[in-house]
């Protein structure tokens, strides 16, 4: 089923319906719960019974599913029946809806902005990652991802500060802006270093040639120094994502040894580069929200070939995380919230309602560089939860109606 059209204005019946009563029944709950975890007691438990619990691994839903949640972590998530649920729990009835971990957006842009933020966390999306920050660099960039990230309402920021790239690369060829540019090796190492020690979360390199543009003949940056950026990243445990738009970009990038790609390739993908990828483990931030809206405003249409680009690296077992670029170009009205635009185009590519949870929670946590704290419903990690009415693995536009959104147990 297409997901295309828009989901957001709906009409409800008058009185009180089955939801509303529900929806008012989580809110009390969640008042309750932020009354016992503002004082003595924020290490309080809170109990989710009744509804359908799907954790993210990747494993099938629980019909009969709980998740048990003291102060901001998980204690336990599984069937109800094997289950001990503390004697001093809150316990709320999901009365049949469906539990899941809070999705992440794991490619945005202009997230520093705490409307935008708290308008991500109420969509159930309790992660964002910003893949490139504007205007000249400055450490303070962050500190205010830091700042932004104790506000409770708001969605958890992750950044990467500016690209890296050599002199006259993109994005600095063609939106102007900046970006910390090198010229050797030794500078990539630099720069590198530089960022992760101010506070980066993921480095965000380029590989882009132009094509996608109507253009060629960008700058790139040379193989000694993409490897030298790589390594260096790896070196402190921080991951890189590589923008680029072509297939014959995409090489380079793998040759570097990067973690993931930052959008679909816009022309026709070689199955020799789909079966590196898959071997490798190289993971794909598709953003087919963002190749939509463009084919929209271009005369040329990247949305069929994107789409069936990601069908065949899915089929051959490739791992996909969700992001969609939001802000990352003009005159496109990305999601702001739950990202279901998105979710329509992957599922259009032939993505299980499965496979795109999996994408938007552990596989996007992994992008984050945050697989050990978020993504799944499992004892131990943060408590980012997200419980919407129906059933996602049905209909995924049940994603759309979130009943209640926790952030580190704290209800959003």
């Amino acid at each position: 089923m297409s997901l295309k059209n828009d989901c957001r204005n709906r009409t409800c019946p008058e009185g009180i319906s089955r939801r509303e009563f529900l929806g008012l029944t989580m809110i009390t709950a969640a008042g309750l719960l932020v009354g016992c975890r503002s004082g003595q007691q924020a290490e309080s438990a809170l109990a989710l019974v009744n509804g359908r619990l799907i954790d993210g691994t990747g494993a099938e839903a629980l019909s009969d599913g709980a998740l048990v949640i003291r102060g901001k972590r998980i204690v336990a998530a599984g069937g109800r029946a094997q289950l001990v649920i503390p004697a001093d729990a809150e316990v709320v009835e999901v009365q049949g809806g469906t539990i899941l971990p809070g999705f992440i957006n794991a490619h945005v842009h202009e997230a520093f902005d705490e409307d935008t933020l708290r308008a991500w966390a109420r969509g159930g999306v309790t992660t964002v990652r910003d893949l490139g920050a504007a205007g000249p660099y400055d450490a303070e960039v962050f500190r205010r991802r830091d700042a932004l990230g104790d506000t409770p309402e708001c969605a958890r920021l992750v950044a990467a500060g500016p690209f890296v790239n050599v002199e006259g690369g993109y994005p600095i060829v063609y939106w102007g802006g900046d970006a910390l540019t090198i010229t050797s090796p030794e500078e990539a190492r630099q720069a590198v270093n530089q960022l992760i020690d101010d506070g980066a979360d993921v480095i965000k390199t380029a590989f882009e040639s132009g094509y996608s543009f109507g253009q060629s003949g960008w700058p790139l940056l040379t193989p000694e120094e993409a490897t030298a950026l790589v390594e260096t990243a790896h070196g402190r445990g921080v991951p890189v994502t590589a923008h680029l738009t072509s297939a014959r970009d995409l090489g380079r990038a793998l040759d570097a040894g990067v973690d993931e790609i930052a959008h679909m390739v816009a022309d026709r993908l070689p199955d020799e580069l789909i079966t590196r990828m898959v071997d490798d483990g190289t993971r794909w931030v598709p953003t087919l929200e963002l190749w939509q809206g463009a084919s929209r405003n271009f005369a040329v249409d990247y949305g069929p070939v994107s789409v069936d680009n990601l069908a065949r690296f899915v089929r051959a077992g490739g791992q996909v995380a969700l992001g969609t670029d939001y802000a990352g170009a003009p005159d496109i009205a990305f999601d702001l919230g739950m990202t279901i635009h998105e979710i329509g185009w992957m599922q259009e590519a032939g993505m299980t309602p499965l496979q795109i949870i999996v994408a938007a929670t552990r596989n996007a946590a992994r992008a984050c560089n945050m697989e050990s704290e978020l993504g799944t419903l499992e004892a131990g990690k943060l408590a980012d939860v997200l419980v919407v009415d129906g059933d996602p693995l049905e209909d995924l536009r049940a994603l759309t109606s979130p009943r209640l959104v926790l952030r580190e147990g704290m209800p959003i």
